[in-house]
């Protein structure tokens, strides 16, 4: 594909939640890592060895690698975040990254705050926005999972 030629490449997380006991399993393609949010703080990023970005191979013969796969036990009410780097990089006039901690604390004060989640990660994006002046330079995606070990109707759209 001529679109694609050249030193492109994708990085991704791929991931999986078992809805019924909350085991979360993932894997990394290059992506920055998921955050774990417990009982209002960031308790950790979720790390796992990486394999290479989609589209890009390391010289010499085809090999078939088995990904690492990570494993996290969630506890009910976590929050796990997934974002890609051009959150992360995103940069002010002056130069400062958006960085991993903005979103982190802006989610953080916002959920104990009370507000919905659909509103606090609007207002995520608009930090964001705000912060390069409305002019991204980068893909910026954000998405949020909420695991509950009960009440899953409330989970689903209505």
């Amino acid at each position: 594909m001529e679109a694609f030629a050249g030193s492109a490449f994708t990085t991704a997380v791929l991931a999986e939640l078992d809805t019924g006991t909350g085991m979360l399993m993932w894997i990394n393609a290059g992506h920055p890592e998921p955050l774990l949010l417990r009982r209002g703080h960031r308790i950790k990023s979720l790390h796992v060895h990486p394999t290479l970005p989609l589209g890009l191979h390391v010289a010499g013969p085809p090999r078939a690698a088995e990904p690492a796969i990570g494993r996290e036990q969630l506890e009910p009410d976590d929050r796990v975040l997934f974002y890609t780097d051009g959150v992360t990089e995103a940069r002010s006039p002056t130069g400062d990254f958006f960085g991993e901690r903005a979103p982190t604390d802006l989610l953080v004060r916002n959920l104990a705050a009370g507000l919905p989640t659909p509103e606090t990660m609007r207002r995520v994006t608009l930090a964001l926005l705000d912060h390069q002046q409305g002019q991204l330079t980068d893909d910026a995606t954000l998405l949020l999972l909420e695991w509950r070990s009960t009440n899953t109707k409330a989970m689903s759209p209505s």
